[in-house]
């Protein structure tokens, strides 16, 4: 099995990683931005990537088109909440163009702009599956609250990203599967000042990689365009 996988010092995403290193055979090329990448194997090749930067994308697809043949699974769990531009907005007064601009190009213009750099490689595969994490609170229907713009602005395009790319992939003629994923509430560095405090529903990294491993072990394309609970659940949009 060959794999791409966006954003693999994260708390999910390298808890992930640790789980598709146990699968035989694989061949992974794992991506990282400001963390260094913490593990080395054989079958893992790590590729410094910033979704902020707009030109590597294209460096993205050389590196990877001459190191894979196909792409069976691809999944980007990169996310970005709060940083040095601020963090999640509580009302209008708090937008600045800056935050919103590095909220898109993490949560939903990088995303999609990669997975357009990987698309030789899966239309190639037989049955590819792509997982975006995104967020319950990308869901219009379900906001209820309001608040946190620009993490609800860039999922809600992200969203819109793999429903459009899953409305194309059915021209690839190969079952392809794309969805997007909430990956439920997760204790991470991303969100750690955020749901720290509860005692409720609030999960490792470790079992929520567990839980995506499933889940992506049980997809089928009949699943491909939507937004999924990590149980399969589908959310909204």
């Amino acid at each position: 099995m060959n794999i791409v996988l966006m954003g693999a010092t994260g708390g999910i995403g390298s808890a992930l990683l640790q789980q598709l290193l146990q699968i035989d055979g694989c061949k992974i090329i794992a991506t990282f931005a400001r963390r260094q990448p913490p593990i080395e194997a054989p079958n893992l090749s790590w590729f410094h990537f910033d979704l902020a930067q707009p030109d590597d994308p294209q460096i993205l697809k050389e590196y990877v088109d001459g190191r894979l043949d196909s792409i069976d699974l691809w999944v980007c769990a990169t996310g970005y909440l709060d940083g040095p531009l601020g963090g999640p907005e509580k009302s209008l007064r708090a937008l600045q163009s800056s935050k919103l601009a590095m909220d898109f190009a993490v949560n939903a213009s990088g995303p999609m702009l990669c997975f357009a750099a990987c698309e030789r490689g899966l239309r190639k595969a037989d049955r590819p599956v792509a997982v975006f994490l995104s967020a319950q609170v990308g869901s219009i229907e379900d906001n209820r609250s309001g608040g946190w713009y620009g993490y609800r602005m860039s999922k809600a395009a992200l969203n819109m990203g793999v429903k459009c790319a899953a409305i194309e992939a059915l021209r690839w003629r190969n079952d392809a599967c794309i969805v997007a994923v909430h990956p439920g509430t997760t204790l991470t560095n991303l969100s750690e000042k955020y749901v720290a405090k509860r005692t409720s529903n609030l999960q490792t990294a470790e079992v929520c990689a567990d839980q995506l491993v499933a889940l992506i072990e049980s997809i089928q394309p009949a699943t491909t365009g939507a937004l999924l609970r990590l149980n399969g659940e589908t959310i909204p949009w």
